[in-house]
């Protein structure tokens, strides 16, 4: 069935950045350290493409005409889910919607902490709940265009930890705290060093929260915890309650061996079940000197297709040594180096200024290409050398016949994760969208990485990893997209 949608780019824009903002997240425990969520995923994955494939229905009643040679599409059973959840207060959820007869609408059992825009425009809506003192339910009821219901229950949990993020003091005279780089770590310290870690309680309406249970954990390897300042023995996982002001307080210490790399920490309110999640930085020191490193030592791409590389950028840190920094490729190399606001020609080299500093390393789109290891070059103002790698690998996969049908190519693409951080850096990958009915409209299944469309078929997307999110090895996004008839094509891209 084809339609002419006059309405369609806002509504599809709102119901697809609402549709996505159900996304990955990592949960520790005492046997995994970073465990994926596979549940929540299938659900956010099941709902995204469920939704967007039903889009074509819910946009009949945008607006537009119908070509009355082709049957009118047969409404399945309205869904509204998740059916129950639990919603942190201040805190943005997204209902997903598919099925029924659009248009739909909402209704808020109770409007003093959830108020929903009564109208839904597209397939799914967002909600962000009054923050709370106690766990209080609220039912909202979709309604059809038919008149069908489907009722949802949500639990509107307290939000304890207001500041979103773990403070961490490093210990006074710090060499290695002067390299942070704020945007992406809320701490850098020196291997072997000992700081504190601290998150502050308070209640709905700003009262601190004293003597609550927090449990601190260091869900990846780089930082232990101790209880107390005198702390004799550390641990991966420690619980403190708050003080009198809401402040809960953990001594923390450096993993000794390290190879400069990412650590994740997190904190949670073991009553209410708030948590905040950090990253810190942990650098290799010794003789009161950060030793010169390139973080990660490797990134690059796996492409899909067999023989061909779509253009990837990828990001790279630079710690310790002696700032300014030259940064060079082999000779020969074709790969384009830029410092984070100009880009050098292909093969040229950029100089980075400061300690924390980044670059990145981008491939253009090649029809024809091999799988390659290409090395960066790292050069301190003192002479000392550090050398990261961008690696190209090829996939297996062979480009089918054109057809008119709406496609994205390629369907699927992996970035390399640091084998030491395992996490992908801040990134971009470009995608082409071919066939079916122009203007196309993109969103992805992980509300942190965006999308962008220019030229009218050039996907871009893009993250970026900061201290509180980045992309973990083994995590997947989908990359929706959907054409003026409400046509979906999808595509992955993956942390590998």
């Amino acid at each position: 069935m084809r339609r002419s949608v006059g309405c369609n780019a806002f509504g599809l824009r709102r119901g697809l950045d609402a549709i996505h903002s159900h996304s990955w997240f990592v949960e520790g425990s005492d046997t995994a350290m970073v465990r994926m969520r596979a549940k929540q995923f299938s659900w956010g994955l099941r709902a995204l493409v469920v939704a967007g494939l039903g889009l074509s229905l819910v946009l009949g009643g945008c607006g537009g005409g119908s070509d009355s040679s082709t049957p009118a599409p047969v409404a399945g059973t309205l869904i509204a889910s998740p059916a129950t959840f639990a919603a942190f207060g201040d805190t943005p959820n997204t209902v997903a919607i598919t099925g029924g007869v659009g248009p739909f609408t909402v209704r808020s059992s109770d409007t003093t902490l959830i108020t929903v825009a009564q109208q839904v425009v597209g397939a799914a809506f967002t909600f962000v709940p009054k923050n709370v003192n106690v766990a209080t339910p609220v039912t909202l009821t979709v309604t059809d265009n038919a008149g069908a219901t489907s009722a949802v229950v949500v639990t509107v949990t307290p939000a304890t930890i207001p500041a979103g993020v773990i403070t961490v003091t490093p210990a006074t005279g710090s060499v290695c705290a002067g390299e942070n780089n704020a945007t992406t770590s809320v701490a850098t310290l020196c291997s072997a060093e000992n700081a504190t870690a601290s998150v502050t309680l308070k209640d709905a309406n700003g009262v601190a929260i004293a003597n609550r249970p927090v449990r601190f954990e260091a869900l990846t390897f780089g930082a232990t915890f101790g209880v107390t300042a005198n702390s004799t023995a550390f641990s991966r996982i420690a619980t403190v309650s708050s003080d009198g002001n809401g402040v809960a307080t953990v001594a923390m210490r450096t993993d000794v061996e390290v190879t400069s790399e990412a650590a994740f920490l997190r904190a949670t309110d073991t009553i209410s079940t708030h948590r905040v999640d950090s990253w810190i930085t942990v650098l290799k020191h010794a003789d009161n000197l950060t030793a010169l490193s390139v973080l990660p030592t490797t990134g690059g791409l796996v492409s899909f297709y067999s023989g061909e590389c779509p253009s990837v950028r990828r990001e790279y840190g630079i710690q310790g040594g002696k700032p300014p920094y030259a940064v060079t490729l082999a000779a020969g190399s074709s790969l384009i180096l830029s410092d984070g606001v100009t880009s050098a020609a292909p093969g040229a080299g950029v100089s980075v200024a400061a300690a924390g500093g980044h670059f990145t390393v981008e491939n253009a789109a090649l029809a024809t290409c091999t799988t390659s290891s290409n090395t960066v070059t790292v050069t301190d103002s003192i002479g000392t050398i550090a050398k990261g790698t961008y690696t190209i690998g090829l996939g297996t996969g062979s480009r089918g016949t054109a057809t008119t049908e709406l496609a994205v190519t390629p369907p699927g693409l992996s970035l390399v994760a640091d084998p030491v951080s395992a996490y992908c850096t801040s990134s971009m990958a470009r995608y082409a969208i071919s066939g079916g009915t122009a203007p196309y409209l993109a969103s992805a299944s992980i509300p942190q990485i965006a999308t962008s469309i220019s030229g009218g078929t050039n996907l871009e997307v893009t993250f970026v990893s900061d201290r509180k999110w980045k992309l973990l090895k083994g995590q997947s996004a989908t990359i929706l997209v959907l054409d003026s008839v409400g046509k979906v094509a999808v595509a992955t891209i993956t942390c590998t």
